[in-house]
Formats: C-alpha cells, structure tokens, sequence
C-alpha cells in the first residue's frame, strides 16, 4: 500500500532539512570550543566570588551579608585584573591549559577565604607583606578562625568546573598562543586605565574610592580594584619598599641633619623629675588653643582643662606639624619625633616601618608596661599595624576591647572610654606608658542637644563654631571624671598626664563657614595652627613655657624629664627637649616657620625638615641602619 504525502507535507520536509543543514553549517562555523566555554566559566566565576566578597567584607557578618552593599561601578576594574591572570592561560598548552584555569581559581577562591578569615579580625588583608615584613602579621594577636562551612560557597565554581571536565572527559587541543596572549593583556591594562581614569582621575565613584591611592583604612582602598587588583598593587607596592634604594648621598644628608639637630646642652631642674612615674597621654581629637582659659556666653570653655593648664606646665606656642594624615600623623611623630610624609598617610602606606627608638620601645627597655587605647575598629587609619609593628606597643585596645555603650561624636563617648581605661590600668604592671586618641570631638562637632550646657544665642548654638565649644565644655567634663577616676583608684599620685590637640579643629575645617559669624567682637577668630600642650602631675611648680615647638618635640621633651637616658633617642629624634634647649622656632606643613630663628643657618635645617622625614620614612631608615 503505498503511502500518500501531501504536496504542502514534501515542501515542509524538505525546509526542515534545509532548516537543519543550515543550523549545522553555522554550528561548524562558529562551533564554542570546550576550552573557551572553560574560559568563559572560570572568569565569570571569579568576577561573582568577588562581589561576594565585597558583600561580606563590606558587613564583616559572614552570617548577615548585605549584597545591596555591593557597588557594581566596579565591575570594569575587577574584570580587567582577573584579566590580568587569566591572560597567562595562553602561554600554556593543551591539558596544562585547563590545569591553570582550575588552579588559579582554586587559588582565589583559598585566598578569599584567607581574607575574610584575617578581615574579621584585623580589618586587613592578608599579603606579601606579612611575609616580607612578618611584624605586620595579626597586629591584633586574636584567633584567626580559617574554616567555615560557608566558606564552601567560594569553591563551587571550581567544583562544578572540575566535575565537568572529567565526566565529560573534555580534552583541550588548544595550542599555546601568545598572539591570544597580548591580546588579552592589552584589553587588561586598557580596563585598567579607564578604571584608573573613572576613579582616580574623576572620582566617578566618590573622593573616597580610587584605584592605587591607599585609603585610610583597607576596607576603602580594595572597594575600587577589587581583591584581586588590591593584592596585585600591594604586592608591587611592597616589593619595591623591600628593596633599599636610599642613596649615599641621602644617608649623608639624614646623618648631616640629624647631628646638627643635637644640642648638648648641660641637664637642668626638668631632668628626671618625673622618673619612674606612669605616663598617659590624652591626645584630644581637634582641640585648638584659642579656647584654652577662655569664655563664651559668660561660661567656661574648658574649667577644668584650664586649672590643670594654670597648675602644670602650659606649653602655649605649640603647633600642629601633621601633614598627609591627621591624627594618625600626631600618633606618628609623638611617639618617633619624625615629620611625616606630605603625599600619602605615613600610617597607611609605610605600616611595615619599625622604630627602634620609638617612646614605647624606649619605655619598655626601661621597665615601661606600653599601651594604646583608641575606640576605633582595628584597621582603621592602619593603627593597630602602626602601633604593634612601628611603635612596638605591648598591648592595643581598640574598639571591640571596649563595652560600646554610649557614642558621642565620632564613637565611643570619651566618658565611657575613660571610664573603662582605668579599670583597665588600675590592674597593670606599673610603671605604665598609656596613648589614649579621644573621639567625641571629632568634627562637625553636631553634639546632641543633651549633651549641650552653655546655653548659646541660636545662630551660634547652630554654628559650626557653637558645637565646637559645646564639644569641648563636654569633653571637659569628661577630662575631670578621667582624673577623678585615676585618684579613686590610687593611680594619680605616681603618674604624669600629658594632654594635647592631635590637630587643630573648628579653624582648619569650617573657617569659612564660621568668619562671618557676628559673636563676641570676634575673639575666637584667627586659625594660627596652635593647639595646647599641657604636663600635670601633682605637686608640680604651675608654668607657663612659651618657647616654639611642636609634636615633634613631645618624645625628647618627656623622655628627658622621664630621666631616660639620652643616648635613647638623641640620635633619631629630630625634635628638640622643650624644656631644655636654646632653639625658639619650629617648622609646620608647607614649611612654614614659626617663632624665633636665630641665623640662616637653622632656617635652613628648619626648611629641610620635612625633607629628612620623607627620606627617613620611605626607607624605614632607622631599622634598616640598626640591622
């Protein structure tokens, strides 16, 4: 029988087939190769591990991730660096090809699991320079908990990856290209530079986000090149450091200024007066002297800081010297009597230099228990790598060593701070050297009504200038519960407080927004770089001492009345002893002098400050001379 099709069946058939000829045809011409589907996989895979990443670092809750944290402005940068990697594939062959591709996803996938773990607890990633400089490991000293099951969710892709391979039993036939090489690279770097141009160029993703610059904390430098490209800079970065590169002529230059520095002068009656006594330093967020022993509205500003400057010594020509950073440029330079860099944050882009002769090194080695206490999150402004590593502290509580109970200004309120410091030291080892960095003064001084007393005109109470005398009438009171607590506990008798500014405030920020304001025939006025210095310790002779100096002198002019001997640090502080010395001029940012310069000579060795710090610095001078 035979079977009837339609004439309309026959033309459907046939363009079926030539439907499917077709089809086959192109599937032969533009056939994806296993290799390349590989490729494809592996890049895709390490772009999304990386704004995991983000998510989690940007929370540091593995168990709370926010993935609308995530800015993807970045996904251009973080591809051209896994680029960057990938690219080498090319310059393998056949198996070797598939073997590279697994592994250095394998890898970062081990890395970010490293980085999270070490995040947690240090706020930092883990990298060449831990193993190059191994004092930068850890600063924190706490537990690093490697493995969770979560963590499992970075290795899926590799997983799945190799899963696939081998039940397929997919074999590469590609050959080794360093055309597809090239290629690869070139389309790497020009990601890199329009990233570099978005970022660092137009600040497309804010002032705060840029590609190479080193941010104040780690958190906001890897938010722009990702992991991956953060690791790769660094490592560079810290490569370059490791190698010494200071020339003859600058090591005569530091050794020629550093001897000039010295005075040799006879010891007068500040030597040793305070020898074996405990020492803390208040290091007071923006605090200016124009408000020391002054009034507003009728009141006070500072009561009680103003009786401990009237009964110590009152150093009333003392300046800021900061330069790239702020405060973490006052921690530097008080505890190493070294100018800072003006280009980048000292802290943050040099956190593997050690000071041999650091206050806290120089303290230990006299019997000294050394402390910093600053209610920040480790990490931040790179301090705890700073202070463990640099300025060898024994001991750094941050803000997770403290009860987080009450935030004024900038976090942890300074009546809380203080209050748990002293529990702390009144069972330590004496004798004790303590920093303690305050925070609730820290601008834009928006004090919270209830904590506000002086009762200012509205326009003023409103003002910039207002909140900053608020701030500091509070942080007073804050100042005198510290000293009421230190005499409850017995510790006041046998220590020396030293209270400063870390920087100026009102003036250096808001001057523009406050000279205009009309209040009080305008006292207030003037931004002149002066902040306070004030040394008390019970039953010392009140004085006021108006020879010019800076932060820079805070270490020789403590060590010299500690009683320390000199040889200690004559020889690479390039500060001089305030209380003892025939020098009356200091040098600020920019290299502007102030005081009284005897000669052209020492304004020379004044310009040239700055200089000697930066060679200093850069090199890590002094460890690598001590070697």
């Amino acid at each position: 029988m035979l079977l009837r099709i339609s004439k309309d069946e026959v033309e459907r058939r046939l363009l079926k087939l030539k439907l499917n000829e077709t089809l086959k045809r192109l599937r032969r011409r533009f056939r994806v190769e296993e290799i390349t589907l590989l490729r494809i996989a592996v890049v895709l895979g390490m772009l999304i591990k990386t704004f995991l990443f983000m998510a989690i670092i940007e929370t540091n809750n593995v168990d709370k991730v926010d993935f609308n944290k995530i800015n993807y402005i970045f996904t251009l940068s973080y591809l051209s660096f896994i680029l960057l990697v990938y690219s080498f594939g090319y310059l393998f062959k056949r198996k070797y090809q598939v073997i590279y591709y697994i592994t250095i996803s394998f890898i970062y996938s081990l890395l970010l699991v490293i980085d999270v773990s070490y995040f947690k607890i240090n706020r930092d990633l883990i990298g060449i320079k831990n193993i190059l400089f191994p004092g930068t490991f850890n600063p924190t000293g706490k537990s690093i908990e490697i493995f969770r099951p979560l963590y499992l969710i970075f290795f899926i892709d590799v997983i799945m990856i190799t899963v696939f391979m081998i039940t397929k039993k997919i074999k590469n036939t590609a050959e080794r290209s360093f055309a597809s090489f090239f290629c690869s690279i070139k389309w790497a770097v020009v990601f890199i530079l329009i990233s570099y141009v978005m970022f660092d160029g137009l600040s497309l993703a804010g002032w705060d986000k840029a590609l190479f610059y080193k941010e104040w904390t780690t958190l906001m430098s890897v938010r722009a090149p990702g992991p991956l490209g953060y690791h790769l800079i660094e490592a560079v970065k810290t490569v370059d450091k490791s190698i010494n590169k200071i020339t003859e002529k600058e090591k005569t230059e530091v050794e020629s200024w550093l001897a000039d520095n010295k005075e040799n002068l006879p010891d007068n009656k500040y030597s040793g007066i305070f020898k074996g006594k405990n020492v803390i330093f208040i290091q007071c967020e923006s605090l200016e002297s124009f408000i020391i022993n002054k009034k507003t509205n009728g009141q006070e500003i500072t009561p009680f800081i103003n009786s401990l400057a009237n009964n110590g010594l009152y150093f009333n020509n003392f300046f800021e010297q900061n330069n790239g950073g702020n405060s973490i440029d006052c921690d530097l330079m008080v505890n190493t009597s070294i100018y800072p860099i003006g280009d980048v944050i000292t802290a943050t882009n040099y956190g593997e230099n050690v000071y041999p002769n650091s206050l806290p090194r120089i303290l230990e080695r006299a019997g000294y228990r050394t402390i910093t206490a600053h209610a920040v999150l480790p990490g931040d402004f790179n301090g705890t790598e700073l202070h463990k590593n640099g300025l060898g502290v024994q001991t750094y509580y941050h803000e997770n060593d403290f009860v987080y109970d009450e935030a004024v200004g900038y976090g942890l309120s300074d009546r809380s701070m203080f209050s748990q410091l002293v529990d702390k030291l009144k069972n330590e080892k004496q004798p004790f050297f303590v920093q303690a960095p305050t925070l609730s003064t820290h601008g834009p001084f928006d004090l919270k009504e209830k904590y506000r007393k002086l009762n200012l005109p509205k326009d003023i109470d409103e003002s910039y200038l207002g909140g900053y005398f608020e701030s500091f009438h509070y942080f007073d009171e804050q100042v005198k519960l510290l000293f009421e607590k230190l005499e409850s506990n017995g510790l006041l008798d046998n220590t020396v407080v030293v209270l400063y500014g870390d920087h100026a405030g009102v003036h250096k920020y808001y001057n523009d927004d406050i000279k205009d304001l009309n209040y009080e025939d305008g006292w207030w006025q003037g931004y002149d770089h002066r902040i306070p210095m004030i040394i008390y310790s019970k039953g010392i002779k009140p004085e006021t001492i108006s020879t010019y100096g800076g932060q820079i002198d805070i270490l020789p002019t403590i060590a010299y009345m500690l009683g320390i001997n000199k040889e200690e640090y004559i020889n690479t502080a390039m500060g001089k002893v305030l209380v003892n010395t025939n020098k009356d001029a200091t040098v600020l940012k920019n290299n502007e002098i102030v005081g009284n310069v005897k000669n052209e000579e020492e304004k020379q060795h004044l310009l040239s400050a700055y200089r000697i710090g930066d060679i200093i610095l850069r090199n890590n001078y002094f460890h690598n001379i001590s070697k």
